[in-house]
Order: structure tokens, then sequence, then C-alpha cells
């Protein structure tokens, strides 16, 4: 159990980092648009998880 917590405490940030670096450079967008759509796209696929991870225990 310990081990899927270290794998999502470095999995989710790293989501983040690497898509928020390449709105950046590959679509030309600022800092502040590139996190926030980084933001949204982590939190989506982390609410798609959580709910096949539901769907599976149910």
């Amino acid at each position: 159990m310990w081990g899927l917590v270290a794998a999502g405490s470095v999995f989710f940030p790293g989501l983040f980092l690497l898509s928020k670096r390449a709105l950046k450079q590959l679509m030309g967008w600022s800092e502040g648009d590139a996190a926030v759509m980084s933001t949204r796209l982590v939190s989506s696929i982390q609410s798609i998880m959580a709910s096949s991870a539901g769907c599976i225990i149910v």
C-alpha cells in the first residue's frame, strides 16, 4: 500500500510539471494559462482513476 502512495506522490506532481512545461514550450502559452490547464488535466485524470477504482470495488 505504501508503494502506491509513494507512486502517486511522484506521478501526479510529475504529470503536472511535465504538462505545464509542454504547454509552455510547444503551445507557447503563458505561465498562468499553462498552470491552470495542467491543474485541470491532473484533476481530470485523478477523477477518472478514482471513478474507475470505485466501479471495480462495487
